[in-house]
C-alpha cells in the first residue's frame, strides 16, 4: 500500500476539519489601527476558533521561534513553499520537519509545461516528500503548473497519487466562470475537488480572485459551497480514524485585496475570513450528514 497524502493526528478520533490561518493573509492587520504583531495575532485567530496556521520559514531560527508560538496555542502547523523542480523541496522538508509541520503544500511553477511532463515532474515531487514521511498537495493556483482545468485533468490521468491543495477562486477568475458555472465546468470541478486533502477557502468571482462576499449568502459563495460539499464528501468516504482536513481561510492584502483610490481596502478581510469560516464548518456538517446517510443506505458497509 502505498503512502496516503492525508493529514493523520495518530488518534482512534473521528476524522475531522481543522480550520486554519494563514501567515500571509495577516499581512496589514487589521484594516483600521496599527498592525497586529504576530504574538498578537495568533491569539486572535486561537480565540476565534482556528485551530491551525499555514506558514513558511527562512531559517532555522524562525522556524523555531513560530512553531513554538504555535505549539503554545495548540496550533497545527501546515507549511507552504514554491518550487520549480523536486530538489528545491529538500530545504522545505528540513523545516517543515523542523517545526513538526504535518503536512506540505507547493505552489509548482511552470505554466507553459505540457501534462507529460508536469506528471513526471509532480511524480518526482511525490516521491521525495512521501519518502520523508510527509504528505504533500499540489496547490491549485493560477500561473503555475494547474494553470488550467483541461490539463489538471489530464495530469490527474497521469499521476493517479495526486492530491491538491483546492484553492478554486484560481481557476474561477482564470477561466473567467462568471455567474452560474455550466455542467462540463462542474464536471472537470468535481474531478479535481475529490482530490483534496487540503483546502484554500478564498471564493473568487470571473473578474475577481478574491470579492468581499458579504454575509455568505450570494450565488459566488453557494456555489463555492457546493464544491467544496463535493470535496468534503468524497474525503470522509476514504477517511480513517484520526484523519484531519485542513482548510484554511486565506484572504490575501492587495492586490487580492480591492481597494479605493486612496488605497483603502474596501473590505474588511478579518471579519470574511470569520464569514468563510463559517461557511466551511456548515459545510463540513452538511457533508458529514450526507456520509452518514451513504453508510446507513448502504448495506455493504
Amino acid at each position: 500500500m502505498g503512502f496516503r497524502n492525508v493529514v493523520n493526528d495518530g488518534s482512534a478520533g473521528a476524522p475531522r476539519l481543522r480550520m486554519q490561518y494563514s501567515s500571509w493573509a495577516l499581512t496589514n492587520l487589521p484594516r483600521e489601527g496599527p498592525p497586529w504583531s504576530l504574538v498578537e495575532s495568533l491569539d486572535k485567530i486561537a480565540a476565534a476558533g482556528f485551530s491551525g496556521f499555514e506558514t513558511c520559514c527562512r531559517s532555522e531560527q524562525e522556524a523555531d521561534e513560530v512553531a513554538g508560538m504555535l505549539r503554545d496555542r495548540g496550533l497545527g502547523i501546515g507549511y507552504v513553499a514554491f518550487a520549480s523542480l523536486a530538489d528545491e523541496l529538500l530545504p522545505v522538508i528540513e523545516l517543515a520537519h523542523r517545526m513538526r509541520a504535518d503536512y506540505v503544500t507547493v505552489q509548482v511553477r511552470g505554466s507553459m509545461k505540457a501534462s507529460p511532463e508536469i506528471a513526471e515532474l509532480l511524480g518526482e515531487m511525490y516521491e521525495l516528500v512521501n519518502d520523508a514521511g510527509l504528505p504533500l498537495f499540489i496547490e491549485t493556483h493560477r500561473g503555475m503548473v494547474t494553470q488550467d482545468l483541461r490539463r489538471t485533468i489530464k495530469v490527474v490521468n497521469r499521476l493517479k497519487k495526486l492530491r491538491f491543495t483546492g484553492d478554486f477562486s484560481h481557476y474561477i477568475v482564470a477561466g473567467r466562470l462568471a455567474g452560474k458555472w455550466d455542467d462540463d465546468v462542474w464536471e472537470h470541478l468535481q474531478v479535481i475537488a475529490s482530490r483534496c486533502g487540503n483546502w484554500h477557502g478564498r471564493i473568487g468571482s470571473g473578474h475577481q480572485v478574491q470579492n468581499d462576499i458579504g454575509d455568505g449568502s450570494g450565488e459566488a459563495a453557494q456555489q463555492f459551497k457546493k464544491l467544496w460539499s463535493m470535496g468534503m464528501t468524497a474525503w470522509l468516504k476514504k477517511s480513517r480514524p484520526g484523519d484531519v482536513l485542513p482548510f484554511l481561510c486565506e484572504l490575501g492584502p492587495p492586490p487580492y485585496s480591492i481597494t479605493d483610490l486612496s488605497g483603502r481596502e474596501i473590505s474588511d478581510r478579518w471579519e470574511q475570513s470569520l464569514i468563510i469560516k463559517r461557511l466551511a464548518e456548515e459545510t463540513w456538517a452538511d457533508a458529514l450528514t450526507t456520509s452518514a446517510a451513504t453508510v446507513q443506505s448502504d448495506p455493504a458497509k
